[in-house]
């Protein structure tokens, strides 16, 4: 949405067609006129249309005690942003500065159409790749938020210490674990995806048409490589309150909040 419609207010009916063109969205967001991301036939639907509201209320909680109960005057970095949920998420938090990230235009361009409805001046998008994050290219960050990508990566060592490098406080990851029986060791598991679904619903619509290779690390590596990477603090959150995913009480995935 950047352009000659960037700077002023958004109508209804724009709005409404820009939703309907951009659907489907992976976020739930309130947006002005009663209108959500998450209507009829626009929402991915699963548990994306969830996502927010519930890792808001399963992670925030710890990351605010941190700062004094808020974000106020806080920089934030929302790796992987999809169509901004958790960048908005903070910046109703009081956080100064957002920058949300991803590498598919049109999660991209889902955000600045909400950004501009919301008129959230303090967040900013941008089609951009972890290889792609340094100090020089993004600045540095309070908060690094890395929900749903590091069980994801080919690199995950090298893609991890780029954002460390950019995160001065704490850094929120959320993300899938492999669970090895009768290990407590950091491991990581080797995997290798199948091709991108056509589907395009799908939240995996970033996914390369090339052969890649994933590692899902376990819990004890998540824990291990937040510690490398000059965290003095790692807490693995637990896994409480009803409206929290199954997987997360199976231990398939977990939120782990680290601070320096």
């Amino acid at each position: 949405m950047q352009g000659d419609g960037a700077g002023r207010p958004i109508g209804e009916a724009e709005l409404r067609q820009e939703l309907e063109r951009l659907s489907p969205f992976h976020h739930d967001i309130a947006l002005p006129y009663g209108l959500r991301t998450d209507m009829a036939d626009l929402s991915g639907g699963g548990e994306q249309h969830t996502r927010v509201q519930t890792l808001v209320q399963h992670g925030f909680p710890a990351l605010l005690d941190v700062f004094g109960g808020s974000l106020d005057g806080l920089g934030v970095l929302d790796v992987a942003c999809n169509c901004g949920g958790f960048s908005f998420a903070a910046a109703d938090r009081g956080a100064s500065r957002v920058l949300g990230f991803d590498i598919v235009p049109r999660y991209v361009e889902q955000a600045e159409l909400i950004r501009r409805a919301l008129g959230l001046e303090q967040t900013e998008f941008r089609l951009m790749s972890i290889d792609d994050v340094t100090p020089e290219s993004a600045g540095t960050f309070d908060v690094t938020l890395c929900f749903g990508i590091l069980y994801h990566l080919e690199d995950p060592i090298g893609a991890m210490r780029r954002l460390a490098e950019v995160t001065t406080s704490a850094m929120l990851v959320d993300t899938n674990i492999t669970r090895v029986r009768f290990a407590h060791q950091p491991l990581w598991r080797m995997n290798f995806p199948p091709p991108p679904s056509a589907s395009r619903g799908r939240t995996g619509e970033w996914r390369s048409e090339r052969p890649v290779v994933q590692f899902s690390p376990t819990a004890e590596a998540v824990e291990a490589l937040l510690r490398f990477l000059g965290f003095a603090r790692v807490d693995r959150l637990p896994a409480s309150g009803g409206d929290l995913e199954k997987r997360y009480r199976e231990g398939t995935r977990a939120t782990f909040l680290a601070v320096r």
